[in-house]
């Protein structure tokens, strides 16, 4: 009986630690399942679902395996967006909305005349790349957007062209006679096809690497489009694709040796001030803040990441765990100090204007601290100038898996001990479990806001 009554008992602890370890993680991992499709949205030289890379090593996931398959084993519809790896946040939001519509990229008219490029570009519909969601996006079908770094300054523009169009498109396609052809995008009245925004260290306010390191950010420009062009002319073009067909960097059909590589060569799509590292300049990025306004209908989570210290002299660094490449761009953030110059450059050759902006005095802690490539400044909430005062963005310093969220304001997460990459599964010095858990806290944020 005695042996009986033990077998018993440690039958019954067994079958307890069992369940801690597994019946309690699947029942949780329910609450973490979201109502509407999840959408991962790239940044800066990343890639996507439409990147055969991407069947090798995922930009969300690297080191820690694929974030999208981890967040569909809880019950989620999840999808990864491809846009161009170093394009304005205007042209990676126009590729964004044709992907997760299903049509043709439409950079529109107007912005096409300015910058100097084609209209339209990579063709999503059916008998193109076809659509990257499984189902119609529209307002009784909306998404959550999560962005990493530039990918939520991309979706934030998008949000905002969503919901209010575009007047310069408008009015141009009205004086050109083209109303008819113009992009859904810039007509505006769609502010319910988001439910959400998660930003992942998103460069809100630009980030000052462009400021400290201006030389290296420009040859780093200059070398990844030069690789756009040596790829556009071999097989290679799918493996790492960056999308600047409407910049003249693509083989066409009719092209002999001789004009494809006069094409390619001379395309100075740096010069065309449209492009992923114009837009992460200060004056420009937080310029751009003064036309992305905060939707009252849609719901706003930001993460930001901090591995640096203050030392004894008052001054900040690195830490030993920021990831080695990120030592450079980290310390030379820590290290920079003035005022930005307050304009920037706008548009292509007659079309090139001046735009002066408020000047940023960048000597103060929170644009010191950063993640390696982001300032704390920029990853917790956008603000902007006007009559020459900083208006913040209307936001809550709030928590993981936060409760009764109100739309149309930004809640602040905690600051999370990482380097920038950690956001989206780069764990070359992190963990697979930290990932997993970020992304848990992610998608309950969204659970509990009812998307």
């Amino acid at each position: 009986m005695k042996k009986t009554l033990t077998k018993f008992i440690s039958a019954v602890l067994t079958l307890v630690l069992v369940l801690s370890v597994s019946v309690f993680p699947a029942s949780a991992a329910t609450s973490y399942k979201a109502k509407h499709p999840i959408v991962l949205v790239h940044g800066l030289a990343g890639f996507g679902e439409y990147d055969d890379i991407n069947d090798i090593i995922q930009y969300w996931g690297y080191t820690s395996g694929s974030i999208d398959s981890y967040i569909e084993s809880l019950g989620n519809e999840c999808y990864e967006a491809s846009v161009g790896p170093i394009s304005s946040a205007w042209d990676r939001a126009c590729e964004l909305y044709a992907q997760l519509t299903g049509t043709v990229t439409d950079y529109g008219a107007y912005h096409a005349l300015v910058h100097g490029h084609d209209r339209y570009g990579r063709d999503y519909t059916a008998n193109g790349y076809g659509r990257l969601m499984k189902n119609e996006w529209n307002a009784a079908n909306p998404v959550n957007l999560v962005g990493h770094s530039f990918g939520g300054v991309t979706c934030r523009l998008l949000i905002q062209l969503l919901a209010e169009g575009s007047d310069e498109e408008y009015s141009y396609a009205k004086k050109t006679g083209d109303l008819a052809n113009l992009s859904g995008l810039f007509t505006g009245g769609k502010r319910d096809w988001v439910y959400s925004l998660t930003t992942l260290a998103a460069p809100s306010n630009g980030s000052t690497v462009c400021e400290a390191l201006p030389n290296i950010v420009n040859l780093v420009g200059e070398m990844m489009t030069a690789g756009a062009k040596m790829l556009s002319v071999t097989s290679l073009k799918g493996l790492y694709d960056f999308q600047l067909e409407h910049f003249g960097i693509v083989t066409k059909s009719s092209d002999t040796l001789g004009s494809l590589y006069s094409r390619i060569l001379s395309s100075g799509f740096m010069d065309h001030n449209d492009n992923a590292f114009a837009d992460l300049a200060l004056d420009k990025a937080i310029d751009m803040n003064s036309g992305l306004d905060l939707q009252n209908n849609i719901y706003y989570f930001s993460y930001y990441g901090d591995r640096t210290y203050k030392t004894l002299l008052g001054t900040y660094k690195p830490t030993v765990r920021m990831w080695a490449p990120f030592q450079i761009s980290g310390t030379a953030i820590c290290n920079y100090k003035g005022t930005t110059s307050g304009y920037y450059y706008d548009g292509y050759g007659s079309f090139k204007t001046k735009v002066k902006t408020t000047k940023t005095n960048t000597n103060t802690a929170n644009w010191k601290r950063n993640d390696g490539m982001v300032n704390v400044e920029s990853g917790q909430y956008p603000f902007r100038y006007v009559n020459g005062k900083r208006v913040d963005d209307a936001h809550i310093s709030s928590s993981v898996g936060v409760k009764a969220t109100k739309k149309g304001v930004w809640y602040v997460m905690p600051v999370v001990d990482a380097d920038h990459l950690t956001f989206c599964g780069g764990v070359l010095n992190e963990t697979v479990s930290g990932t997993r858990s970020l992304f848990r806290g992610i998608l309950s944020n969204i659970v509990n806001c009812g998307g």
